[in-house]
């Protein structure tokens, strides 16, 4: 009984810990001319501060993620980037330090002259990580979903019980990683108020998903349904994306 005791009280923490995790989405409009160079950089430069920031504990890890080209966009696309930041929790958000600016310092160039592209716009979407399941593998792509369900805790209590049916089938599929987050700010207006992401290897494997197969074929139906009568108006969105470069 009391080592029962113990594992209850791991496995708890472990599910708190989890459910601390916070990041925000900081999405940019990069001008097309300034696309190569800003990859450019991102890989050569940005990643080694950031990597030095998260050796550091100023963050716990660090993605740039662009749009995969031809895949639903009806219009311009209003962003082409998203840096996404991860902290361990609330306390490492708000207490984090500029890191991006010792370039100076590793690279011997001022952080004005490498960051100097023009940004034509930006925006920074802030979430509190509920539930995630991770493989070690980053993923070749992602799937964003925003949503606004008429119940938050009910979807997010619902998104815990179906996931729970993926983790002996992820290898299988190809499934890398799995996320559900609420929203911290901004709140209000059309902001949609829960988040998925969903990670695959293969391109296939993102387009199944999408259409319910992958990680979805055998889920049941009538969970479905109930997940979806939460959600009257469906997906505010969904796109797919793919790493440009991210911490270890």
């Amino acid at each position: 009984m009391k080592h029962l005791y113990i594992t209850l009280i791991i496995i708890f923490s472990s599910f708190v810990l989890k459910a601390q995790e916070v990041f925000f989405l900081h999405a940019v409009k990069v001008h097309e001319d300034r696309v190569e160079s800003f990859e450019k950089i991102q890989k050569n430069y940005a990643r080694e501060l950031a990597q030095d920031a998260k050796n550091e504990g100023i963050l716990k890890d660090w993605v740039l993620l662009k749009p995969v080209q031809f895949m639903g966009e009806s219009t311009e696309q209003e962003y082409n980037y998203v840096w996404v930041h991860i902290f361990k929790d609330v306390k490492q958000l708000v207490n984090r330090t500029t890191w991006w600016n010792k370039s100076k310092e590793k690279f011997g160039i001022e952080p004005s002259i490498l960051f100097r592209e023009d940004l034509e716009k930006s925006g920074y979407w802030y979430w509190k990580t509920e539930k995630q399941i991770e493989t070690g593998n980053l993923g070749k792509y992602v799937i964003f979903n925003w949503a606004t369900p008429t119940d938050v805790n009910a979807a997010v209590s619902l998104a815990d019980e179906i996931s729970e049916t993926f983790k002996p089938r992820m290898k299988n599929v190809g499934m890398t990683e799995w996320g559900v987050a609420t929203k911290i700010m901004p709140q209000g207006g059309d902001n949609s108020t829960i988040f998925f992401w969903d990670s695959y290897d293969t391109f296939e494997g993102t387009v199944k998903h999408l259409m319910n197969d992958a990680i979805l074929k055998d889920v049941d139906a009538k969970m479905f349904q109930k997940f979806f009568k939460l959600l009257p108006n469906g997906w505010d969105n969904r796109m797919i994306f793919e790493p440009v470069t991210a911490t270890n």
